[in-house]
């Protein structure tokens, strides 16, 4: 049996799911809901609907915070492959409801964090966000 993309989830981070525009990174620090969950924080806008990335995504890891540029590039490459294994159920929902939804990851914490306690807790941003995404369109 071939596997086709109803059969499995999507497990890729394509270039039409990032979030670059500056624009809209402003827009969505200015406008955006904060979530936290420590030592990772989101912030979430909801946008009109494209089918072609109905969920743009971004990461940061201030320098405020970890100093080394190696520690920065780790949390962030740790929390898009968290969010990447992860986001199908939110993706789902943002398709099946027509709406888009910006989102931003930070890192606040001062060291770096395994991958298993990122997972969780990127895990669990995701969970609050599928819920309040859905509760907004009823």
């Amino acid at each position: 049996m071939a596997l086709t993309h109803s059969t499995h989830p999507d497990f890729t981070l394509p270039a039409s799911m990032r979030l670059k525009s500056a624009k809209s990174i402003d827009l969505l620090i200015a406008k955006g809901k904060r979530h936290w969950v420590s030592p990772f924080g989101a912030i979430a806008l909801e946008v009109p609907f494209d089918e072609e990335a109905p969920l743009k995504v971004a990461f940061a890891a201030p320098k405020r915070k970890l100093k080394k540029a190696v520690d920065r590039n780790r949390m962030k490459r740790l929390m898009r492959e968290s969010f990447r294994l992860n986001k199908s159920e939110l993706l789902t929902s943002c398709l099946e409801q027509k709406k888009g939804l910006l989102l931003l990851f930070v890192s606040q914490c001062n060291t770096t964090v395994d991958y298993s306690k990122t997972q969780e807790k990127i895990k669990l941003l995701l969970q609050r966000l599928n819920i309040e995404h859905a509760q907004t369109a009823g």
